[in-house]
């Protein structure tokens, strides 16, 4: 294939970009090497696009954000503002189905859409202003269940019958639609093809969970970072690499290798 090869580079960011402490300080030498290279950074999260928008400010980052678990591409336009596209279900259609459910069957949890803001901040450690931007959501609804793993089962089941799904995180199961990173990054990619046709992409994917495992295995090179305890992810893609340490100081040191290489 003819034209110019140039790198895409998609992460994760807690565990991976993001330190425990949320700080990326120790990222700055190969976020500096990606900006004198004029090569793309996307940030891929399941953050909220308002908590994305701030990280992006900070990074001085102008390319399209990937939130909420893959359920919504944010493209930045000239001004700075940034168009929305969603790639899942909204969250108004899965609050719909799931609030109606809770009312038929009784079902005990409550979630996001149930609390305000300082209860937000109680349940998560955020910030009043942090909970505020977690609050601000578009594809996905965070919840805690209250209720035993059989109807939690059953809950499952009948929500997919919507095309809704739910995915485990830490404290919180997340109600979501089909989409995950892989289609966010996707999506991201004819974003980039469509805007220069003559490049040939090479998509760098890095992250540290099974969250990311799909966007890892539709990369070119995945790199895996570590987690604290030494476990880590198995993906398979055509290129995998396993960074050298943990979170941010693991996803400095082999970004740098791979642009050593290129």
């Amino acid at each position: 294939m003819g034209g110019v090869s140039k790198l895409l580079v998609v992460t994760d960011l807690d565990g991976s970009l993001l330190d425990e402490s949320y700080a990326w300080s120790a990222a700055r030498p190969a976020l500096a090497r990606l900006r004198a290279a004029n090569i793309p950074l996307v940030l891929n999260s399941s953050k909220t696009l308002s908590e994305m928008m701030d990280l992006a400010d900070e990074l001085s980052i102008c390319s399209p954000l990937v939130a909420e678990n893959g359920g919504l591409v944010a493209v930045p336009d000239r001004g700075g503002e940034y168009r929305i596209e969603l790639t899942g279900l909204s969250r108004g259609w899965i609050l719909e189905k799931a609030h109606a459910l809770r009312a038929e069957e009784n079902y005990r949890f409550s979630g996001f859409a149930d609390w305000t803001t300082e209860r937000i901040a109680e349940r998560t450690g955020l910030t009043r202003s942090a909970a505020r931007r977690a609050q601000a959501r578009h594809a996905t609804e965070p919840i805690l269940w209250d209720d035993t793993e059989a109807r939690l089962a059953e809950f499952q089941t009948r929500l997919a019958g919507d095309g809704i799904r739910i995915l485990r995180g830490g404290r919180f199961l997340h109600l979501m639609g089909q989409a995950d990173k892989a289609d966010g990054t996707a999506a991201v990619l004819k974003i980039f093809q469509r805007a220069k046709p003559e490049t040939n992409w090479a998509v760098v994917v890095l992250g540290d969970s099974e969250n990311d495992r799909a966007m890892l295995e539709a990369a070119d090179i995945a790199v895996v970072i570590p987690r604290a305890d030494g476990a880590r992810i198995a993906p398979r893609a055509p290129r995998v690499v396993v960074a050298p340490a943990p979170s941010t100081r693991g996803w400095n040191a082999a970004l740098l290798t791979i642009l050593d290489e290129n």
